[in-house]
C-alpha cells in the first residue's frame, strides 16, 4: 500500500496543474470564511454594546407600581342576583398613583439583601420642556443623585458640567444630549418644565449627559427628587420606581420574580424591559447565519465541480496509480486531501481578510444614532467566531470534496486502459 506522502504529492500536482479553477475555488472559501467573520462580528459586536449600554445606564430591576386594567365595575360588585336592579349614574373610575407605598421601608430591606449592589429611588413623570418658543414633551427622572450615580456611573458619561451638582442646586436640571440639541439649550439656561397636572417650574441647565441609548437622550430630563415631587404635588415619601443593579445581572430574571411575590408590585428585569429588543437581535442572527451559510455551500459546489473535472481529466493517471498498487482508499485520500488543501488554505486567507476587515471599517468613524448612539461600529473579535468560520469551512470542502473522491476510487482501470 502506498504510503501517505505521495498521495499528499499527487494531490498537490493535480492542483497546481490547475492555478486559475484551485485559485477560485479557494477564494469561494476565503470571501466566505470573511463574510462570516465580519457580519457575525458586527452583529454580535452591536449586540454586545447595545447590551452593555443597557446594563450601565438602566436597572437590572425595576420596581414599580403598574397600573391594573381589570378592575371590576360598581355593578360587577354587587353579586349576580337577578332579582335585583341596580341603577348606577355617572360611574367614575377610582384614581389610582403610581406611587410605591412604603417605598422607602422596601429600599431598606432591599439594601440587606446578599445579591444587590445598590438601589436608588425614583420618580417619574412625563412633562413638557419649554425654552423661549420651544418646547417638547419629555420625562423628567428625580432622583437621588449620588445613589443613581454610584449605580449607573452617570458621571463618566456628562458631556458638560457636573453630574453632582444637582445635589446641590434645589432647581438643577441636567439635560440629555439629544433633549438639549431640541431645545436648543446650553449651560446655565433656564428651562420652564410643565407637568400634567399644570404645574409649572423654573429649573436651571447644570449638566448635559448622554447615555448612548437615542430614544432617552431624546427625551429624559434628571432633576432631584425635590423638584420632581413639587412638580407632581405630592409628599417627599412619593417615589414611583425603585431601581437595583445587582451583583450578578445572570440572577436578574429569579430575583424579579422573587420581589413581585415578596412586595405585591411589578418587578421588572432588564431583559423583559427590552424584550422587543432581544426579538430583532434574533432575527438578525438566523438572517446573518442562512447568508453565510449559503456563501460556504456555494463555495463547497465550486470545489466539488473543479474536483470532478481533474477526475475527469485525471481518469488514465487514476488508471495507472490502480494499476501500480494504489488502493481505492488511497485515490480516495488523493482526491480528498485537494478538497482539504483548497479549504484550509482559502480558510486561513479568510481568517486574515476578516480580521483586516473589522480593523479596517472599525477605524471608520460613523457618528451612527439607531437603538444607541455609536462614534465606531463595534466588532466582537472572538476566537470563537474565527474557529467556527475556518471549522465549518474545512467541513464543508470536506463534504464537497467526499463524492468527486468516492467517484474516483470505484474508477476501474482496465476499462480505462482499453479504451485508451
Amino acid at each position: 500500500m502506498a504510503s501517505k506522502s505521495p498521495n499528499i504529492k499527487i494531490a498537490l500536482i493535480h492542483l497546481l496543474s490547475k492555478k486559475r479553477q484551485t485559485i477560485v475555488a479557494m477564494l469561494g472559501v476565503t470571501f466566505g470564511i470573511a463574510m462570516f467573520i465580519f457580519q457575525a462580528g458586527l452583529m454580535s459586536g452591536f449586540q454586545t454594546f447595545f447590551i452593555e449600554q443597557s446594563i450601565n445606564t438602566t436597572a437590572n430591576i425595576r420596581i414599580y407600581n403598574e397600573p391594573k386594567n381589570n378592575r371590576k365595575s360598581i355593578i360587577e360588585n354587587t353579586g349576580n342576583n337577578e332579582k335585583d336592579w341596580v341603577v348606577v349614574r355617572n360611574q367614575k373610575v377610582k384614581e389610582e398613583q403610581p406611587k410605591i407605598k412604603n417605598g422607602y421601608q422596601i429600599m431598606r430591606q432591599l439594601e440587606k439583601h446578599s445579591d444587590i449592589a445598590g438601589i436608588s429611588p425614583f420618580l417619574g413623570s412625563q412633562v413638557i420642556f419649554r425654552l423661549g418658543i420651544s418646547q417638547t414633551a419629555g420625562r423628567v427622572a428625580g432622583v437621588d443623585i449620588e445613589k443613581e450615580n454610584s449605580l449607573f456611573s452617570l458621571s463618566d458619561n456628562t458631556v458638560e458640567g457636573d453630574i453632582l451638582s444637582l445635589e446641590n442646586t434645589p432647581n438643577g436640571l441636567i439635560l440629555g444630549i439629544g433633549l438639549a440639541e431640541l431645545l436648543g439649550a446650553k449651560m446655565g439656561d433656564n428651562i420652564t418644565v410643565v407637568s400634567p397636572k399644570g404645574v409649572e417650574i423654573q429649573l436651571k441647565v447644570v449638566g448635559i449627559h448622554r447615555s448612548g441609548i437615542v430614544d432617552v437622550d431624546k427625551s429624559r430630563g434628571f432633576v432631584n427628587l425635590r423638584s420632581a415631587q413639587q412638580l407632581m404635588q405630592v409628599d417627599g415619601s412619593y417615589i414611583t420606581d425603585i431601581n437595583i443593579k445587582l451583583k450578578n445581572i445572570d440572577k436578574a430574571e429569579v430575583l424579579a420574580k422573587e420581589f413581585t411575590s415578596r412586595y405585591g408590585y411589578t418587578a421588572q428585569n432588564w431583559k423583559d424591559a427590552n424584550a422587543n429588543i432581544f426579538g430583532i437581535f434574533k432575527i438578525q442572527n438566523m438572517i446573518t447565519g442562512l447568508v453565510i451559510s449559503s456563501i460556504l455551500v456555494v463555495s463547497g459546489f465550486g470545489i466539488f465541480n473543479i474536483l470532478m473535472m481533474i477526475i475527469f481529466e485525471k481518469m488514465q493517471d487514476i488508471a495507472i496509480l490502480k494499476a501500480i498498487g494504489y488502493k481505492d482508499r488511497d485515490i480516495k485520500t488523493i482526491f480528498l486531501s485537494e478538497s482539504l488543501i483548497i479549504g484550509f488554505f482559502g480558510g486561513i486567507l479568510g481568517l486574515l481578510l476578516g480580521f483586516t476587515l473589522q480593523e479596517l471599517v472599525a477605524s471608520i468613524r460613523m457618528n451612527m444614532k439607531g437603538f444607541v448612539a455609536m462614534e465606531h461600529l463595534q466588532f466582537n473579535q472572538s476566537p470563537y467566531f474565527f474557529a467556527f468560520a475556518f471549522v465549518f469551512g474545512m467541513v464543508v470542502t470536506a463534504v464537497a470534496g467526499y463524492m468527486p473522491a468516492r467517484k474516483a476510487s470505484r474508477i476501474d482501470p482496465v476499462e480505462i486502459i482499453r479504451s485508451k
